[in-house]
């Protein structure tokens, strides 16, 4: 199948141009996999909550979009994933706040919120060009303790890697997940685990 030419567009462009150029582009490619996906399977992405899980349900299966759009991007599902991924990790944390509401809910104002978020003692997660602080990390008004463990634990990985494992159940946890665990205190057996997950394998 014959790609189409496109050249560099650059930010010196009219920004309205740009705008629809990206909706052309977006839309033709949008149409090319509507038209190879049943109806059964577009209603099913249509459940999703958002407009951008939808989206994402519907990339994420390059069985659904089909040779087209896999010949012009083979990366397209595997990105889908990771954005429908990231979706579900927000849904489960309660959702995410601004770093202004976050203040707002500590007691603390924007810059003491992102000085926490440097040194790791807030988990925050990138949500385009904004930090983001997940719900599920607060009670009552204060961080839960060990957080911060979680969040320095995995700043090598970053972020997304740190509440992927704050909301996964672990058998080392008796099937709680390490949120839950901190919840109730158990902050060594989550101090345990994240010395396992992120050890080299001679720990």
């Amino acid at each position: 199948m014959a790609r189409h030419a496109s050249g560099p567009v650059t930010v010196q462009e009219e920004p309205n141009s740009i705008r629809t150029a990206f909706l052309r582009r977006a839309t033709s490619a949008l149409e090319r996999i509507s038209a190879n996906v049943p109806a059964k399977d577009l209603a099913d992405a249509l459940s999703a909550p958002t407009d951008a899980g939808s989206l994402a349900q519907l990339l994420s299966r390059s069985d659904m979009v089909g040779a087209a759009i896999n010949d012009l991007d083979p990366l397209v599902p595997a990105l889908a994933r990771n954005v429908e991924h990231r979706q579900n990790l927000i849904e489960r944390a309660g959702g995410t706040m601004s770093a202004e509401d976050a203040g707002r809910m500590l007691g603390i104002s924007r810059q003491a919120v992102d000085k926490r978020r440097r040194a790791g003692t807030l988990l925050a997660v990138r949500e385009g060009s904004d930090w983001r602080y997940p719900l599920c990390q607060l009670d009552q008004g204060e961080v839960i303790a060990g957080i911060s463990d979680v969040v320095r634990g995995f700043a090598a990985a970053g972020p997304w890697i740190a509440l992927d494992f704050l909301l996964a159940a672990d058998t080392a946890l008796g099937g709680r997940t390490a949120l839950q665990a901190l919840r109730e205190g158990d902050r060594e057996a989550v101090r345990r685990l994240i010395r396992i997950e992120t050890s080299d394998g001679f720990a």
